[in-house]
């Protein structure tokens, strides 16, 4: 789909609405472009694209990127605006069970937000981006995973989530 520069669509296709929309049918929805700019400003609430990695949200018991490309475009008298394309992808199922570690470890909200944005492989600043914090508060909450799982390093974390996982 194409969106402007305030992320209201331009243009959108069937199965960008269908996703963007569910539970409700696509076809219930009176005004498609409103509702998926409604959907698009809760994904992205700086009405900004984020500088790296995708956007990931559920719609239904599917989970969806959205990658972001920036698009310069003419508008008459010469003057350039910005649009963005946007590409909705399907995201594969994660082959671990974060719920038994959740439970296990009693991790927070943010802890977990963390700790999923660090299982699909994202840096700090990745993960400070997306969560909206900083690169700081990234690492005092990885710190606290840590703590709480008794580990030292990233990839403690990691480890552990697989061994529990067996």
């Amino acid at each position: 789909m194409i969106v402007n520069s305030d992320f209201v669509p331009v243009s959108y296709n069937a199965e960008a609405l269908r996703i963007l929309s569910f539970p409700q049918g696509a076809s219930e929805i009176t005004y498609p472009a409103r509702h998926i700019e409604l959907k698009l400003h809760s994904l992205f609430p700086r009405r900004a694209p984020p500088r790296t990695g995708a956007v990931v949200f559920q719609s239904g018991r599917r989970r969806y990127g959205i990658r972001v490309y920036s698009m310069n475009t003419l508008r008459k008298q010469g003057q350039h605006d910005v649009a963005y394309a946007l590409v909705l992808e399907r995201q594969e199922r994660q082959s671990v069970d974060l719920a038994t570690v959740l439970d296990q470890f009693h991790l927070t909200a943010r802890e977990e937000e963390t700790l999923r944005c660090l299982l699909e492989g994202m840096t700090s600043k990745e993960i400070a981006e997306r969560m909206g914090i900083s690169p700081h508060t990234v690492k005092a909450f990885l710190r606290l995973v840590m703590s709480k799982m008794q580990v030292n390093t990233r990839s403690g974390i990691i480890g552990k989530i697989v061994h529990i996982n067996r």
